[in-house]
């Protein structure tokens, strides 16, 4: 048990502690993907109105736009050998890098809430208790592997992986048996609606953007940036498009089951074995939730301490995560009657925020700094990365207000938006504004950490260039 518990924080992972390959992140991140939450995802677009057909090439358009995001930070992890948040320091300074720690953690806290709720009805469903019991019994095993840590969480994703891929086959045959019986009538379907449906796609794989390279920086300094760069893109995308599209063609077929209690439809799929499928859609959720709980110990720590505080890890991260694990508990349980509706709205509005953040730490990275940066430096108050980059933080700033026009969601539609018929835009807005914005104000600082820092706490030995 105690080579299972994680023993670092947020200090950037000795050379002798690395470990690990790269082709370990295809399993890992298939399996976090690989839940009954991107089933309930892949819903939205019949929600929506928009036809089966359209959906599908939506959900499968948007994981690959999006996986690109998301797994260009995954490459950085074994250079940095740093939590994401914590390099993001590099970018927006020690302090300023709080505001989009902030947003971080409220993503977790959503995506938890989220995956709480549909392990709670699994468990209900099994062991014909209530939702709420089910929902804290769901929060202990989940805050268990959060507390191991790194280790743990890479072990429990590769088996859960292989038989998430197993149950994948066997439900997705079933209900394309079922498919020529279906009537589904397309309400809505118009470039509104695809696009929206290709936004929430994009947006599943870019809010993983903020951890990916949590669980890469155990890996070899050696280790090939193409390398994880692929295994990374090819998990991920294929987890999520292939679950999303199960839920499109099966929102297709029974709407309202699904989207009221979709463990229990996919469970009766297969009558015969349905508590061995909820048991599997259990765990699935498990498996990509205790990233939820992780995540927000990390990025906390990246807010609130310069390299993980003066207490042991294990004691900090254990307390820490229980903590919010019953909060999100409690939360959960109280969004579940409306949870699809909350789900919309929840992740358009993550994705906004978060775009501007991915652009500028991405472009910083591999075209200004080319990987080289100096982590002694990122974990100083007092480094030379500042306090609070005002620069980045404006970039921030500018981006997301210039999003606003574009914007189509439950809550506001901008008028730009509303002029091309309700075609949802934000997200590219945001991404070329803050990534050329930032381009343009930071081209003349130069590649790699400023003169005078010490060559032992350098990393990026060699430039480090986008995968091919």
């Amino acid at each position: 048990m105690s080579e299972l518990v994680e023993l670092h924080a947020i200090a950037r992972i000795p050379d002798d502690e690395r470990h690990g390959r790269a082709s370990s992140l295809l399993p890992l991140w298939f399996s976090m993907n690989a839940s009954v939450l991107a089933v309930t995802t892949g819903v939205i677009g019949i929600e929506l109105g928009a036809s089966l057909a359209s959906t599908i090439v939506a959900i499968v358009l948007g994981n690959l736009i999006g996986g690109l995001f998301m797994a260009y930070h995954s490459a950085q992890g074994p250079v940095l050998g740093l939590p994401q948040m914590v390099q993001s320091r590099a970018q927006f300074g020690f302090l300023g890098a709080a505001v989009p720690n902030l947003m971080a953690i409220a993503m977790y806290v959503g995506y938890y809430v989220a995956g709480g709720v549909l392990a709670g009805q699994a468990i209900s469903n099994l062991l014909h208790v209530s939702t709420g019991l089910g929902i804290a019994i769901a929060t202990v095993l989940t805050w268990l592997l959060a507390f191991l840590g790194y280790r743990a969480i890479h072990l429990f994703n590769r088996g859960m992986a292989v038989a998430s891929a197993v149950l994948l086959i066997v439900l997705m045959v079933r209900v394309l048996q079922h498919l020529g019986g279906t009537h589904y009538v397309a309400t809505a379907n118009t470039p509104a609606s695809f696009l929206l449906m290709l936004s929430i796609a994009a947006s599943w794989q870019i809010t993983y953007a903020p951890y990916v390279s949590d669980y890469s920086r155990y890996l070899p300094a050696t280790t090939s940036s193409r390398r994880t760069f692929l295994y990374t893109y090819g998990g991920s995308v294929a987890g999520a498009g292939l679950f999303m599209t199960l839920g499109a063609i099966a929102g297709a077929q029974a709407l309202h089951a699904l989207s009221t209690d979709s463990v229990g439809y996919l469970s009766a799929l297969l009558p015969g074995v349905s508590g061995l499928v909820t048991v599997l859609l259990f765990f699935g959720l498990v498996a990509s939730n205790c990233e939820n709980l992780y995540g927000p110990y990390v990025t906390i720590m990246a807010t609130v301490t310069r390299a993980g505080g003066r207490f042991r890890s294990e004691l900090t991260r254990g307390a820490f995560t229980a903590v919010l694990a019953v909060v999100g508990g409690v939360v959960g349980s109280a969004v579940s009657d409306n949870f699809v509706t909350n789900l919309i709205n929840f992740i358009t509005f993550l994705l906004y925020l978060l775009v501007p953040w991915t652009a500028i730490n991405l472009v910083d990275f591999y075209v200004i700094k080319k990987g080289h940066y100096d982590v002694t430096q990122i974990l100083s108050v007092d480094g030379i990365y500042g306090r609070v980059n005002w620069r980045a933080l404006g970039v921030y700033a500018v981006a997301a207000l210039a999003e606003v026009p574009f914007m189509n969601s439950v809550v506001y539609e901008g008028p730009i938006a509303k002029s091309i018929g309700g075609v949802d835009i934000a997200w590219v807005i945001g991404l070329l504004v803050s990534g050329a914005l930032y381009y343009f104000l930071s081209r003349n600082t130069g590649a790699g950490p400023e003169a005078g820092a010490p060559a032992e706490s350098l990393v990026g030995a060699t430039p480090a260039e986008a995968p091919a």
